[in-house]
């Protein structure tokens, strides 16, 4: 039988306000409160989203009703509320990365296997169909075995000044690129053994970590995959209301694109020329040929749903916890993305490859 309770958002940010939105359009959800340890906030956001809102964690905690906690906070208090939220018997999904440090994201599998509760991380990607697409077409052998994964990743530099991103202790590998990591694993489907990342002065001066990272993959079964990260070389986006803004974006040095290659063939994965198409390999007396057999283009008005589905996954979560059901990412596979990424940065600092056996 299903359950209908109350959920508290924890964090009510920009990020929390997404949160929100999709509490309020679950049928399981009653009522909503939301969690800012600033009490001047926490009254605003309470005007701005029409919620209930607390400076004080602990009457989320001690709140029977409240069976669901999403956490949106920033990211070195993760592992802080997680623990506190599942302690106090609640299901919780939360945002990437879990922590900051290995420790953190340690504390937070500790009292989900202490607990036996119910722990999420927010890998939306799982949910987005340019990436399930992608995965369906490796699950029904159409590119045969991976061998190969490239991502591409090229943004502007939309953190800001003094903002709490850029002036993080911890990098943009776990705050960032953890969702992209967290796709090559999930396509693959073979543990990582090794991890050698480097990185190059910065650009952006005013960050407090690299704006750039060269992070690469050895996996168990034999394949290998790299990610190329630049957090400036695209042009600045303002807003212009006369654009599209995806459409600017496809070729004004932004990119976010997959090369995930097999034995029998390849696909690509363009997200901001909402695109994905698929390669054919075969061989004949002369060569190994290669031919585009399939193309997608998601439409214009469907991007979310397409490369970036919060809402989805957060109400997917929700009827999860309401029908008693287990999470379907289980959070320790998240834990194996957040230790390559901490693997990755470990890698940066000493300058040499890290094997995840030895690292952990």
């Amino acid at each position: 039988m299903n359950t209908i309770f109350d959920a508290a958002v924890l964090g009510v940010g920009n990020m929390g306000g997404v949160h929100v939105i999709a509490a309020k359009a679950s049928p399981y959800i009653k009522k909503i409160y939301g969690y800012e340890p600033d009490p001047i906030k926490a009254a605003q956001r309470e005007k701005d989203l029409g919620i209930t809102c607390t400076s004080e964690i602990n009457s989320i905690l001690n709140n029977q009703e409240i069976k669901f906690v999403s956490i949106a906070s920033t990211n070195s208090t993760h592992a802080e509320l997680a623990e506190k939220a599942l302690r106090a018997g609640k299901a919780v999904l939360c945002e990437k990365p879990m922590g900051e440090t290995l420790e953190e994201a340690k504390r937070m599998i500790k009292a989900q296997k202490e607990t036996c509760g119910f722990l999420q991380i927010g890998f939306e990607l799982h949910y987005s169909k340019l990436f399930i697409k992608a995965k369906d077409w490796i699950d029904n052998g159409l590119i045969g075995a991976i061998v190969n994964i490239h991502c591409r990743y090229y943004s502007s530099e939309f953190h800001g000044k003094n903002s709490w991103r850029s002036c993080s202790k911890g990098t943009l590998i776990g705050e960032k690129l953890s969702h992209y990591i967290d796709l090559i694993r999930w396509w693959i489907g073979s543990p990582v053994e090794e991890v050698y990342s480097f990185t190059a002065p910065n650009v952006v001066k005013y960050f407090n970590h690299p704006d750039n990272h060269q992070i690469n993959l050895r996996f168990a079964n034999g394949s290998i995959a790299n990610l190329n990260f630049i957090m400036f070389i695209a042009e600045t986006d303002h807003g212009d209301p006369l654009l599209d803004t995806m459409e600017k974006m496809s070729d004004d040095g932004h990119c976010l694109q997959y090369h995930i290659i097999g034995d029998k063939g390849a696909i690509e994965i363009d997200a901001f020329r909402r695109r994905i198409r698929r390669w054919e390999f075969s061989e004949d007396s002369k060569q190994l040929t290669s031919k585009i057999v399939d193309t997608f283009f998601f439409p214009k008005n469907e991007g979310k749903i397409w490369y970036h589905n919060v809402h989805g996954q957060i109400t997917k979560i929700i009827e999860l916890v309401a029908k008693k059901l287990p999470p379907e990412n289980p959070a320790n596979d998240s834990y194996q993305t957040m230790l390559v990424c901490f693997a990755a940065e470990k890698s940066e600092q000493k300058k040499c490859s890290i094997k995840i056996s030895e690292y952990e």
